[in-house]
């Protein structure tokens, strides 16, 4: 039986598009299924019998998709589904849709939604960080003013912001917007605040893991993403980043780090839907194969 794989994402998501050709390529059907459109163009029902066995399925205009068929979902970035206009009606096809995602029973890549959501906190992903070895910016995560203005402070304004669980950017900031957001308690915007210590960048390095594979790129300027090249990760580096990634229990996703000019690879954050297309199409690096290994386990090299 040929293999059958949903990836959840967003509307318009090239990488997940470029994914699913490589899939085809193989001989897998790949359904690429952005959870935002439920209910407008797509429908979601599920029938148990009295043993409490389930079939569920996917509807649309055109088809109609056994999703006990599916072999393996990759949770790429799926949007919550549109819902009714009424308040409630978001909440509960959410809800509904969480439920379906949540019980096949197939292979999850990068893993399960709920591993997902904890790989993805900040402090945790920090405090397992350092736990294995990795250096970390100096940290404050905080709701108060005070505390974070005295972290500013401390560390002569050269400090960097975020609030808590957006992703970084890997861009210049200004100092002076620093500035202006904690010294102002009207102006630090939403709460809990994440404020690090700047650390002096030679480089800005994406690290790739898939599986039991790592790829590394330097991003040399963030101003030019096409600036990239490969980076050779030392030994302890790169097994840092496999134990990172099992221990948040992912077999797929990103590492930002910061590599200084004296040579630390300091850890910034794990992305489980970081992107890598830009960065296979100018290195040449495999990443697509890798992330198709891990998506067909049964497959030749998976």
């Amino acid at each position: 039986m040929s293999s059958t794989v949903l990836i959840l994402t967003e509307d318009g998501d090239t990488q997940a598009r470029h994914v699913a050709r490589a899939l085809a390529e193989r001989g897998a059907e790949a359904l690429v299924l952005d959870p935002g459109w439920f209910p407008e163009t797509a429908r979601l029902s599920v029938a148990l019998d009295p043993s409490g066995s389930a079939t569920r399925l996917l509807l649309t205009d055109d088809r109609r998709v056994d999703l006990d068929r599916i072999t393996s979902v990759w949770f790429r970035r799926p949007a919550p589904p549109q819902g009714e206009p009424a308040e409630e009606g978001p909440t509960q096809q959410n809800g509904f849709a969480s439920d379906v995602w949540d019980t096949l029973d197939c292979l999850a890549v990068p893993a399960t939604r709920a591993v997902i959501g904890r790989a993805q906190r900040k402090l945790y992903q920090l405090s397992a960080a350092g736990r294995l070895g990795f250096e970390l910016p100096s940290t404050l995560i905080s709701t108060d003013h005070d505390e974070l203005l005295d972290f500013y402070l401390a560390h002569q304004g050269q400090i960097v912001t975020q609030v808590l669980n957006r992703p970084w950017a890997i861009t210049e900031r200004n100092p002076q917007e620093e500035a202006t957001a904690l010294t102002d308690p009207k102006g630090t915007g939403p709460f809990p605040l994440v404020a690090q210590a700047q650390v002096l960048r030679r480089l800005a390095l994406r690290v790739i893991v898939a599986g039991p594979r790592v790829f590394a790129a330097e991003i040399h300027s963030p101003e030019s993403a096409r600036r990239l090249r490969e980076h050779t990760l030392p030994e302890d580096v790169g097994m840092r980043c496999l134990g990172l990634m099992h221990h948040l229990g992912l077999s797929f996703g990103t590492i930002d780090l910061t590599l200084t000019p004296e040579g630390h690879y300091v850890f910034q954050e794990v992305n489980p839907g970081g992107g890598f297309l830009l960065i296979e199409e100018v290195t040449g690096m495999p990443v697509t194969e890798a992330l198709c290994d891990l998506l067909l386990p049964s497959s030749p090299g998976g």
